[in-house]
């Protein structure tokens, strides 16, 4: 019939008249595709489950209403999410193009936007790489310590040289007489600059151990803080930690969607094996049912409040990954008759799915902790940072087998990362060898150089200085000046 055989020559048309340079697509060399569907839904799932589903949902879930949070978040993941994850993937399929390109060719008024895209996927990839840095270290400085057969490193820390002894504090011998002091010390992640012992802060040898044997941020047992003028020394084992993320992230892009493509069956699949795991483990523990309690059972008052619809409608953009473009790089790699609202309906599900299941896991583990210390399960909850390298580390210490369980736990936050990264990265490179196509038949020498200056611009924020920054300036860390460029 002649309106099928006008569909069959659609796809080949549209190649045709698309192809990027005009006469160029001649001789330019061809782009890549995914192997099968499944190396691409797995690359959109490793690009939106991330760091932000363990530590930002279940903290926000907790702060606006609990269960009632899901509602909102709901209504803007069917209403707003859904439709432009399938329409930034639909873009991409039809185009076989980068952000930039389609939308100087649809809008061409509007190719900033595609360009904006890439320097927002740029600047979160270079601060992200020092988050997953940050796991490394504790992944081998618990695994080693786990073959010396000493305790995990931040459990008795407030012995170490390293350590302010006088503000330290191990917070398992605290009881409920102590609660006023305890709230103080369990998830703090602020802190002074007033160095007289009258004013010190109480903190946990957990948090201690993360400034200053991790990020170093004090000299050994000091309490003089770096500033811009005096950023201190670069924190070589960190330095080390950066350069293997780096390596990871390098040999996963080096030859396109075909290394990415196989590095996705860990980055994608690894995550929800450990997460399960450590749901199974935190439900057994005693007092798990309280901890869970705060997050799931409902305060429906604070639908009444702008500001938790304001929160649902932010953790969706993040945890979708929506309008960064990086959906629009992934499906640029798809065949043209690919089913990309299928898929699309997939990730944004398994995404929630997998934001509550994180939440579940984090909140069990809270409860042990608020058990094991008598208090209130308000006391030790936190958000960021703070949650996955203090309390939550905190609580592991306290468990049997404490070595088993953060080493899982490490690996699992180093692989969300990393998927994350590679599609960050992936944009990024997509866009340049986009721009300059002879360069894809020199991939591996493009990667080492786009990966190369991301690792030189990221070393300020491995040394002494990275969480400080001149009086006035909004912020506390080093890494607030680029995170309002594009947050996790």
């Amino acid at each position: 019939m002649d309106s099928g055989s006008a569909v069959d020559s659609k796809p080949t048309e549209a190649k045709s008249t698309l192809e990027p340079g005009g006469s160029q697509g001649d001789t330019a060399p061809a782009r890549g595709q995914w192997t099968n569907k499944t190396e691409f839904v797995l690359s959109c799932i490793s690009l939106s489950v991330g760091l932000g589903n363990v530590w930002r949902f279940p903290y926000l879930a907790y702060t606006y209403g609990g269960g009632a949070f899901l509602i909102p978040y709901i209504c803007v993941l069917f209403l707003v999410g859904k439709p432009m994850y399938f329409m930034e993937i639909a873009f991409g399929q039809y185009h076989a193009e980068g952000p930039v390109k389609i939308w100087k060719r649809v809008v061409p008024i509007a190719k900033g936007i595609g360009i904006a895209q890439v320097l927002i996927c740029l600047f979160i990839a270079i601060y992200y790489i020092i988050i997953m840095a940050w796991t490394m270290y504790y992944f081998w400085a618990t695994l080693i310590a786990a073959f010396k057969g000493e305790d995990v490193p931040w459990a008795n820390f407030c012995q170490s040289e390293w350590a302010h002894t006088p503000s330290c504090i191990t917070p398992k011998n605290l009881g409920r007489q102590d609660e006023s002091e305890l709230a103080t010390v369990i998830p703090t992640v602020i802190f002074t600059n007033i160095s007289t012992d009258s004013n010190l802060r109480r903190e946990s040898g957990a948090q201690q151990y993360f400034d200053r044997a991790v990020l170093m941020k004090y000299d050994q047992g000091q309490t003089y803080k770096y500033n811009l003028n005096n950023m201190g020394s670069v924190n070589l084992p960190l330095l080390a930690c950066v350069a293997g993320s780096w390596l990871i992230v390098f040999i996963s892009l080096v030859k396109g969607v075909k290394s990415s493509g196989k590095a996705v069956y860990v980055t994608a699949t690894m995550p929800f094996v450990v997460l399960f795991i450590l749901l199974g483990r935190g439900a057994s523990l005693p007092n798990a049912l309280e901890g869970i309690k705060y997050f799931i059972v409902p305060n429906f008052e604070r639908l009444l409040d702008i500001q938790t619809w304001k929160a649902a409608a932010e953790q969706m953009f993040y945890s979708l990954a929506v309008a960064f473009g990086s959906l629009t790089m992934l499906g640029s790699y798809n065949s043209f008759n690919n089913n990309c609202y299928q898929d699309g309906i997939i990730v944004s599900v398994l995404d929630t799915l997998t934001s509550v299941t994180a939440g579940l896991a984090m909140f069990s583990v809270l409860g042990y902790l608020a058990g094991q210390q008598d208090v209130g399960v308000e006391n030790v909850v936190a958000s960021g940072p703070g949650l996955a390298f203090v309390t939550f580390p905190e609580a592991l210490s306290q468990m049997p087998i404490p070595h088993l369980w953060a080493i899982l736990f490490f690996i699992m936050l180093f692989t969300l990362g990393v998927g994350t990264q590679i599609g960050l990265m992936e944009s990024v490179i997509t866009f340049v060898c986009d721009r300059f196509p002879q360069l894809r038949k020199r991939r591996p020498l493009t990667v080492t150089v786009i990966v190369g200056l991301c690792f030189l611009t990221g070393l300020p924020f491995i040394t002494q200085v990275i969480n400080c920054v001149p009086k006035g300036m909004s912020g506390e860390k080093i890494l607030d000046i680029m995170i309002p460029f594009g947050k996790i």
